[in-house]
């Protein structure tokens, strides 16, 4: 976190490598992970030649073996649709200490403009979350299962061109624009509040 901090180090990994956790890492680990899209089995039909396949459950899901490569870096979001349980206690999961950043204007800029001077085109957005027992067609890299949607994630897709994990993209001092402080802090400190009543 200081390196992230201090340097504006974005660890980053693929797709791939987060399909491929293990179950035990369950915070980070999605099987579902950069799926291309998904179906309820049951409002399809099958054919396997002249044969159709009955009584089907579940999720039919399609991936692209190219969006395994996709590199992400991942951040939690406060948004308006956390606004009640600010940060769930399973983030707390993810670490004891927390870079919060204070003008995420200031570093998207900073995240785009070295991935402009690398040549790496790139994707910044936030996660939408879907049910699985409905949600019909395209999913991609910015599409996650409701089950998961305590991340509240923000994410910075990247195609860079490169197979794995990516530890050496820097975007500079990030100090100026960031606070660093106890991963429970950011629960208990943070609160929803119009600016009337500020």
């Amino acid at each position: 976190m200081e390196e992230f901090r201090s340097q504006g180090r974005l660890y980053m990994n693929t797709l791939k490598y987060f399909k491929r956790l293990e179950a035990n890492d369950a915070l980070r680990s999605d099987k579902s992970e950069g799926l291309h899209s998904s179906f309820p089995a049951d409002k399809m039909r099958i054919k396997v030649g002249a044969l159709e396949l009955p009584n089907l459950f579940g999720q039919v899901k399609f991936g692209d073996p190219e969006d395994d490569s996709i590199t992400i870096f991942s951040i939690y979001a406060l948004t308006e649709l956390n606004r009640n349980v600010i940060v769930d206690d399973k983030v707390l999961g993810f670490g004891d200490t927390a870079v919060v950043i204070r003008r995420g204007d200031e570093f998207i800029e900073r995240v785009t403009h070295e991935c402009e001077r690398r040549g790496w085109g790139y994707k910044i957005d936030l996660v939408d979350y879907v049910d699985k027992t409905s949600h019909q067609g395209r999913m991609g890299p910015f599409r996650k299962y409701s089950d998961l949607d305590f991340q509240s994630e923000y994410r910075i897709a990247f195609r860079s061109g490169r197979p794995g994990a990516i530890t050496d993209f820097y975007v500079g001092d990030l100090s100026d624009i960031t606070e660093i402080c106890e991963s429970r802090l950011v629960k208990s400190g943070f609160r929803f509040e119009s600016a009337e009543s500020s």
